[in-house]
């Protein structure tokens, strides 16, 4: 399957409630967990509003996301920088080998949702762009 393929799949089994599928056959296995997004809790009238999230830095696959590259050990950007649609945000470490992981689009990088060192799997979103 390619990642788009996944990404329709994951989008028809969380508009049908499903919450989670297996798919196996030879050779291929794949499990998708699908959380349920439900509306934005209000704020209060006293706290400020807050920038909206415009997209989600997700992981381009399953392996070790790394803030901090390894072979340099200087963070890859910084919290509220700037970046450019397919600029690389962080790295997912797969054993010995690195991939990047780009923005899905302009904007400003937000909160990272996933700490250094974490294993994370596909689709796994890893920051907020804003």
């Amino acid at each position: 399957m390619t990642a788009e393929e996944i990404e329709r799949l994951a989008a028809w089994c969380a508009a049908a409630g499903v919450g989670e599928i297996e798919l196996a056959e030879a050779g291929f296995f794949l499990c998708l967990r699908i959380q349920p997004v439900g509306p934005a809790p209000r704020a209060a009238a006293s706290e400020a509003p807050q920038a909206e999230v415009l997209k989600t830095v997700r992981a381009p696959g399953v392996g070790v996301f790394r803030l901090v590259h390894p072979t340099t050990g200087h963070p890859v950007v910084e919290r509220g920088q700037r970046v450019r649609k397919g600029e690389t945000v962080g790295v997912l470490q797969i054993g010995s080998c690195l991939k990047g992981v780009v923005a899905p689009a302009d904007g400003k990088l937000g909160v990272a949702l996933a700490e250094d060192g974490a294993v994370v799997g596909y689709g796994t979103p890893l920051y907020e762009l804003l």
